[in-house]
């Protein structure tokens, strides 16, 4: 009878995994590219305009809203733009290489940069850094929509490295003790993943001289994981996934947060573009070990992560903290990437934009909800400065709570989703992994409750800044994270 129960219920478990991964078409990992003229012709002009936009914004200083109305407008362009893409299908031209999933990611950093950007008139127009910070983030995002289309080995690289660099320097701008310490340590590592990375791909290109992210035809064995070892090193940084993490507390936890509510989107998306476009190249080829490799990483970092959180006294700590256990759930998804059943790997590939749509809008409202309250040059925020939130501004202590709610994995909010489509993605093909990442949820629940607690049940009131762009900004944050839960409700399952 336990025989049968057990068949039973991994029968059905079965079932609740393959209808989840019919929620939308799936294309699988290999996708066929077609050429769209007018699509690529919209992609150089937003291209353009971001990069005019950049070049022109520091003549601009004495004319600021002039430079944040052609930034939102450019941004905004350049949404639309990527929304299409994402629509419409996929196209190709030799350097240039996107489908629906690279057009989705795309899609939601812009949003989340464009909300940021659109509400930050007040606190970059009293900075005098305002302009250059605006310039190196529009720089950054076209670096971004370079990885994101990458067609070529070449691009995917220098992509990268731009992205990198302008993360790093947007932290720097800030310009105070903090910022300049957690830039300086997020330069040193950037410039070791861009190194692995470029150590990584040199075994690519012994197998293809083309430089092409197409599917390998038959590398030896040795270059494929040697390739995969060092580009999950390379990522690992870029990431702040266990063991190459110790940047990312001192950078989150301690910087100006404004910065950081960018960067931290901007730097897990390039990830998971940047792993997608290296599963293109070799993940049949070494299927079991990425899985492996990845899966176990995934373990290491989100229980580090969790459990490092769960002992922070700092708000921006427990930020940093979590920032590196969402990275292991993240992996989850790109450890799936590598399975032979599409469905699987469909629903892995639906968790990540899931889980990214959590991490950006939730990440970047909380890192604001810190700017709001931490004054400049004043020391990282401790939990205690959250007290009492509620009853000094009920509507920006209720964003918050909704925004923790999603990154606690709360139904119905969109980071429910992402960890049930990532969780089930891997439940057959490497049940431990599932079972190491229900119990990490758990943990994390005690610590973000530690901030709801703060913010409704402990007596205090926080200093918070005036700047109203800044708290519509983490309103409207909260606002998509409940939204986009009820995306997959409203979906139906083919």
């Amino acid at each position: 009878m336990e025989d049968i129960q057990a068949t039973a219920n991994w029968q059905g478990v079965k079932l609740l995994t393959l209808s989840l991964a019919r929620i939308v078409p799936n294309p699988g990992i290999h996708v066929h590219f077609r050429v769209v003229p007018m699509m690529l012709e919209a992609l150089y002009l937003d291209i353009a305009l971001l990069v005019l936009t950049a070049i022109i914004a520091p003549y601009l200083r004495k004319q600021p809203k002039i430079l944040y109305v052609l930034a939102s407008l450019a941004l905004a362009f350049t949404l639309l733009v990527s929304l299409e893409e994402s629509l419409s299908g996929t196209i190709a031209t030799g350097e240039i290489a996107t489908d629906w999933f690279t057009s989705l990611i795309l899609t939601i950093v812009l949003a989340d940069v464009l909300v940021v950007v659109a509400s930050s008139f007040q606190a970059l127009n009293l900075s005098p850094e305002g302009p250059s910070f605006i310039a190196t983030l529009l720089l950054g995002i076209t670096s971004l929509i370079g990885l994101s289309h990458a067609g070529t080995i070449l691009m995917l690289l220098v992509s990268w490295i731009l992205v990198s660099v302008t993360s790093y320097a947007m932290i720097a701008l800030m310009k105070d003790k903090y910022s300049a310490s957690g830039a300086t340590k997020y330069g040193l590592m950037s410039l070791a993943s861009s190194m692995l990375l470029l150590l990584s791909l040199t075994f690519v290109t012994t197998q293809d001289p083309k430089l092409s992210i197409t599917p390998l035809s038959s590398p030896p064995i040795i270059v494929a994981v040697a390739t995969l070892a060092f580009s999950a090193a390379a990522f690992g940084f870029k990431a702040g996934i266990f063991p190459f993490h110790a940047w990312l507390p001192d950078t989150y936890g301690i910087s100006d947060p404004y910065p950081i509510a960018v960067v931290a989107p901007i730097s897990k998306a390039a990830v998971i573009l940047a792993f997608y476009k290296l599963a293109i190249l070799i993940a049949p080829i070494v299927s079991s070990h990425w899985l492996t490799l990845l899966g176990i990483l995934s373990v290491l970092t989100m229980t580090y992560g969790n459990i490092t959180a769960l002992l922070q006294k700092g708000f921006q700590g427990i930020l940093a903290y979590s920032s590196i256990a969402h990275a292991g759930y993240i992996l989850i998804g790109i450890a799936a990437l590598s399975l032979p059943d599409p469905h699987l790997r469909h629903l892995a590939m639906l968790g990540l934009l899931m889980q990214l749509v959590t991490y950006s809008f939730a990440k970047t409202g909380l890192f604001l909800l810190a700017k709001l309250i931490r004054q400049k040059e004043s020391p990282p925020l401790k939990l205690e400065h959250l007290n009492g939130l509620s009853r000094v501004d009920g509507s920006l202590a209720a964003s918050s709570l909704i925004l923790v709610l999603s990154l606690m994995g709360m139904p119905p909010l969109v980071g429910f989703w992402g960890k049930l489509f990532l969780f089930f993605s891997v439940v057959g093909p490497a049940t431990w992994l599932t079972a190491i990442a229900l119990i990490n949820t758990g943990i994390a629940a005690a610590y973000y409750a530690r901030i709801i607690k703060a913010m409704y049940f402990e007596p205090g009131s926080p200093n918070l800044s005036k700047d109203r762009g800044l708290k519509v900004a983490v309103i409207i944050s909260a606002i998509i994270s409940l939204l986009a839960g009820f995306i997959p409700i409203l979906l139906p399952i083919q």
